[in-house]
């Protein structure tokens, strides 16, 4: 007997799906134009039309500039928002040369978040609702068992996350894609279907979403691997929880530059003090994802092994790791090309190296940059290689030797 068609999204499951948004006064909607996200925006429209007084609604769609018809496709949205009676704004990723050959999806989706930010703050949005799936949180699962991830990526997505200051919402995690699916049908909704997410040749999500129903049929349903991540979710979370207190009692902030107390470290369960150092590097270097476990076990093993303090130094996402006089230390890496000379016109605040921000004040004289510090410009109370990670408001340079980085002789 064939299984039955799936149900629509009811009216009597709004309020549970959508509870976290109640206090909202506006709020955006992510819309690609695909079924999950046409049918969060019927789902949204409905549980508006039950609130006194309603949430506005802004629609938000990305126009990612990759394929033919994306812009049309872009329009048919904000056609489609404006039908529903709620604004909406088309958003370009406005490629400056040709598209990124390398890693497409993943920079497509930090530009997507960043151009859903900005907008959705400049529309005074209290939060942006994005359409991922119970499917899409299965899928997520197996691309990072795939990627050999821990506990932490392995725990799949966030219900919430916050990017550039704006709270992202994710309220149909628990929600078959089917189900959207059959939604958009039953209002009569026409969608598109990105031909990239069957692309197996290009991105690993086509080719894991490819196995799904031998898996299932396995008995690995998205259900099953939903219910995994949500599990570790939770034993994720009390890791953060232990890992909080080992960062209170032995973690310096030095302005830019981090220590860790080595013996409470080397104490810790490794899982735990692997956590904390991950923290630690994206504290230096900000991003949106953790560095890989891989380079961090093994710069572990070493520490763990008591090998000399030079073959512990390691580089993992830009961040230097130096064992010194009892510590850890942690520094941003100058790199091949050194650290940015910015040049200040004028005073006000200044983000340096794409993590340190200074407020310079004036008035200002002509050729004055933002460097990292040399000589006895650095602080004496840090490792010198850590000291010359850090910047200094200097006057314009005298002579054409200077410099971006710092040789080697600098630190001797």
């Amino acid at each position: 007997m064939p299984a039955p068609d799936p149900r629509p999204v009811g009216d009597d499951e709004l309020d549970g799906l959508f509870q976290g948004l109640a206090d909202v006064g506006t709020l955006g909607v992510a819309v690609s134009g695909g079924p999950d996200s046409t049918a969060l925006l019927h789902c949204l429209h409905r549980f508006a039309a039950r609130r006194a007084p309603p949430p506005r609604l802004v629609v938000l769609t990305v126009d990612h500039g990759l394929r033919p018809g994306s812009a049309a496709e872009a329009d048919a949205v904000c056609a489609l928002a404006r039908s529903l009676g709620h604004g909406a704004e088309r958003l370009a990723w406005v490629h400056h040369d040709a598209p990124p050959a390398s890693d497409l999806q993943a920079r497509a989706r930090a530009a997507r978040y960043r151009l859903l930010a900005e907008a959705a703050a400049g529309a005074g949005c209290g939060a942006v609702a994005l359409a991922h799936t119970l499917d899409d949180q299965a899928e997520t699962f197996l691309m990072r068992l795939v990627r050999g991830s821990g506990v932490y990526g392995l725990a799949g997505m966030a219900p919430e996350r916050v990017v550039d200051g704006m709270r992202f919402v994710r309220p149909l995690l628990a929600v078959p894609k089917a189900r959207l699916v059959a939604t958009c049908r039953a209002a009569g909704l026409a969608f598109v279907d990105d031909p990239s997410n069957a692309d197996a040749d290009r991105f690993l999500r086509a080719r894991v979403r490819a196995l799904a129903p031998a898996l299932a049929a396995a008995g690995l349903t998205a259900e099953v691997l939903a219910d995994t991540a949500a599990r570790l979710a939770r034993a994720a979370a009390a890791l953060d929880r232990v890992t909080a207190d080992l960062e209170a009692a032995a973690v310096t902030d030095h302005g830019g530059v981090v220590s860790v107390e080595a013996a409470r470290l080397l104490a810790a369960p490794e899982e735990v003090a692997l956590r904390l150092v991950s923290r630690q590097i994206r504290r230096i270097r900000p991003g949106d994802h953790p560095p890989r476990l891989a380079p961090l076990e093994a710069w572990w093993a070493l520490v763990g092994a008591a090998a000399p303090a030079d073959a512990c130094r390691r580089t993992i996402a830009g961040v230097v790791l130096e064992r010194r006089a009892g510590r850890i230390w942690l520094y941003a890496e100058a790199g091949r090309r050194g650290f940015p000379v910015v040049p200040v016109s004028a005073a006000g605040s200044v983000l340096w190296d794409g993590r340190i921000r200074l407020q310079v004040a004036g008035p200002v004289p002509p050729g004055t940059v933002i460097r990292a510090a040399r000589g006895d410009e650095r602080r004496p109370d840090l490792p010198p290689r850590a000291a010359a990670s850090l910047p200094v408001v200097a006057p314009a340079e005298a002579a054409p030797e200077a410099r971006n980085g710092n040789s080697i002789s600098d630190f001797q």
